[in-house]
């Protein structure tokens, strides 16, 4: 069935989502102020000095996620030394550095571990052993996923299909999501850069959304990426990998990554077609930056694999079942495909 909307004069006036039936209005927000909303957040001094070497020392000793602070978390599961992560740009800022990606239970279940079979399936993954951007110059300018780059990013993806493994090893694990927050925006209860897998008895709510409508709907993917197409809200596709800006996300900034036919876990991808998978979404990571975001990779039965990309910092309105999406989505979406461009040149 096609995707109910509506256009006018080639552009979207309104659009119904075909998993939530969230109905999301493009509006005119140019006029209206956001002060009260966003105040706080400015930009960085550049002509203020250096965070000086205390506060490096007290943030980072408080740190379970930095290194030499390994016995703060519970019991490691395994680590990327440098040399399995050769991308990684962070020797000079720790030249000492024992991993670059380590893995371990979060000490706070997602899901009870009753529901697990008395197992804790909930996983934090640490991205990366810096704490700080080099030549940070307050509190806040922190390691964040944009930083990586794509080699590290897709050795990232690889450490999260190692804890998907054994997650699914379980029999009580029926399906595993990969969940990232970034900043305190969205959510995020630690400033050290780190995504989450978490393993469920039983699919997820979003997924389980998103496998009815697809069961209804065999279809229904390749008509979302063919109304993106005509709304020219497509921002890449590479190697069956299609990106796009998503008007009907949980937020007015919202991105998906779809691998359109194919139908399965990502643990059961080579490294070769799991690869543009994992840049296409580090290349959206970059150009987002420090924002506050959340993502989630979402597979599932019959479900073709995809992330969803949500950025927290812009204001948005969800009123009983509706979210208003900026007049700017389209221009939006072409500075993403302009900014991606100037990187891939």
């Amino acid at each position: 069935m096609p995707i109910e909307c509506e256009i006018r004069d080639g552009n979207l006036v309104w659009i119904k989502s075909p998993i939530t039936g969230t109905i999301s209005y493009v509006v005119d927000l140019r006029g209206k102020s956001f002060a009260y909303t966003l105040g706080g957040r400015t930009g960085g001094d550049l002509h203020s000095p250096p965070l000086d070497a205390a506060a490096i020392r007290h943030a980072t000793k408080a740190c379970p996620f930095c290194p030499g602070n390994e016995e703060m978390t519970s019991r490691e599961i395994f680590r990327f030394a440098p040399a399995d992560v050769p991308e990684w740009t962070g020797a000079a800022a720790v030249p000492d550095a024992a991993w670059v990606v380590r893995t371990f239970n979060n000490l706070f279940p997602r899901v009870p571990a009753e529901l697990t079979g008395d197992r804790n399936e909930s996983y934090i993954v640490i991205e990366d052993p810096r704490h700080f951007q080099d030549g940070a110059r307050a509190p806040t300018d922190l390691i964040f996923t944009g930083l990586l780059g794509e080699g590290h990013f897709f050795h990232l993806i690889r450490a999260d299909v190692e804890v998907m493994r054994r997650a699914l090893e379980n029999r009580a694990v029926n399906s595993v999501v990969i969940r990232k927050n970034q900043g305190r925006e969205s959510g995020a209860s630690q400033p050290h850069v780190h995504q989450q897998i978490i393993g469920s008895p039983e699919p997820f709510p979003a997924v389980r959304a998103e496998t009815r409508a697809e069961r209804d709907n065999p279809n229904l993917w390749r008509e979302i990426i063919a109304l993106m197409d005509r709304l020219h809200l497509v921002i890449e596709r590479d190697e069956g990998v299609i990106s796009y800006q998503s008007p009907f996300g949980l937020f007015p900034r919202s991105y998906d990554v779809v691998m359109p036919e194919y139908r399965g876990f990502i643990s059961e991808l080579s490294d070769n077609s799991m690869r543009p998978f994992a840049n296409s979404i580090s290349r959206i990571l970059r150009v987002l930056g420090p924002l506050p975001l959340d993502y989630e990779i979402h597979q599932g039965e019959g479900l073709p694999l995809h992330a969803h990309i949500n950025t927290r910092l812009f204001p948005y309105s969800n009123v009983a079942g509706t979210l208003n999406l900026p007049g700017t989505l389209l221009e939006s979406a072409a500075a993403i495909r302009k900014a991606i461009g100037r990187h891939t040149d």
